[in-house]
């Protein structure tokens, strides 16, 4: 009985234990900077998806009291003023999030470009995003620029009531959300260079997650897979370690006609095969390309608490919380943004 006890008893301590680790370790509040943008959510139906498409929008907002959104036990979230009232006009930034994020996560980058003056919409892919992420609809890769060429429709046709785009539309993307930008501006790939490119890279990063999730890669719509998703409206185009670089089509790439940036996190060495873009860059006329040092591919996404270290890493998936090895996030953020700054001048 005596043993029984003390067993009871130890592991009421280890879980006391944990919870104290839990409070400790996990994020905490904090104030909100001088600049806060607004924020609003929205639905919108379309044609080509079963579910509506939740919407996330940030604009120039200097009214309202500022409210912490995105944060958790595991990443810091930011700070924005829901519901403040809209700009008459502003240039439009489409945000594509990577396969399996979410559009929140990228609210570092969101609410800086929106306190420049833009406004910024981004949505959750359905089949690609946080808690909905399944490797045959990450290969239906058609679905993602449709998403981003509805919600410009959206905006242009009133659909943000008091609310009207210049003309001025940048694509934003991170990750599959960066292929997704770039197929927008005319970039198009080839279903048998991505087979080949997967064939050489059998079993690791996007290709090993896929063939272990079941996707037949020669079942994969090579109509839909190579169409031509361009939008004649985008003038600008920006990606973050870009997804699909070894699938992309040479043709396509000499004429693509927005300004484009692209920006890897690492120097291109270090980079892995399925998000090293400076050859990509260099296929592009007049295409920008900077990388980050002390950077990697998760350096993107929110700085985590250690709650978030540990925990993700005692997962055994892809610690995307782990900076060992890297510079910190803050400082990581703050040279993307400079980059991107630097052709998306403020208004």
């Amino acid at each position: 009985m005596r043993k029984l006890l003390y067993a009871v008893g130890g592991l009421v301590l280890v879980v006391a234990l944990f919870f104290v680790f839990v409070i400790l370790s996990s994020t905490k509040p904090f104030d909100p900077p001088l600049a806060v943008p607004g924020y609003r959510q929205a639905r919108l139906d379309v044609a080509h998806r079963d579910v509506p498409l939740p919407l996330h929008i940030w604009y120039p907002a200097t009214e309202g009291t500022p409210e912490l959104i995105g944060q958790n036990a595991l990443f810091y979230g930011h700070h924005v003023r829901p519901d403040a009232p809209l700009p008459l006009s502003a240039p439009v930034v489409l945000l594509s999030h990577g396969s399996g994020g979410n559009a929140v996560q990228l609210g570092w980058l969101a609410a800086h470009l929106a306190n420049r003056g833009y406004l910024v919409i981004g949505t959750n892919h359905p089949g690609t995003t946080s808690r909905d992420s399944l490797p045959e609809r990450t290969v239906m890769i058609w679905e993602r620029p449709a998403d981003l060429t509805a919600m410009l429709n959206w905006l242009q046709g009133g659909g943000l009531a008091g609310f009207a785009p210049n003309g001025d539309v940048t694509t934003l993307g991170f990750s599959l959300g960066g292929h997704s930008a770039l197929a927008m501006a005319g970039l198009k790939v080839s279903k048998s260079r991505f087979i080949d490119y997967c064939d050489r890279n059998a079993g690791l990063v996007d290709c090993g997650w896929l063939t272990a999730g079941g996707v037949d890669f020669a079942a994969i719509d090579a109509s839909k897979y190579e169409a031509d998703l361009s939008d004649p409206r985008v003038t600008r185009t920006i990606a973050l370690d870009p997804a699909l670089p070894q699938a992309a089509t040479r043709e396509s790439l000499s004429e693509l006609a927005p300004a484009v940036l692209i920006v890897n996190l690492g120097q291109p060495d270090t980079i892995p095969p399925a998000m090293r873009a400076d050859a990509l860059a260099e296929a592009i006329p007049q295409a920008q390309y900077t990388s980050i040092d002390g950077a990697a591919h998760f350096s993107a996404l929110p700085r985590c608490s250690l709650f978030g270290n540990v925990m993700i890493g005692l997962a055994g998936d892809d610690n995307i919380c782990s900076d060992r090895g890297l510079r910190p996030r803050d400082q990581i953020h703050s040279e993307v943004l400079s980059a991107i700054d630097a052709i998306l001048p403020a208004q």
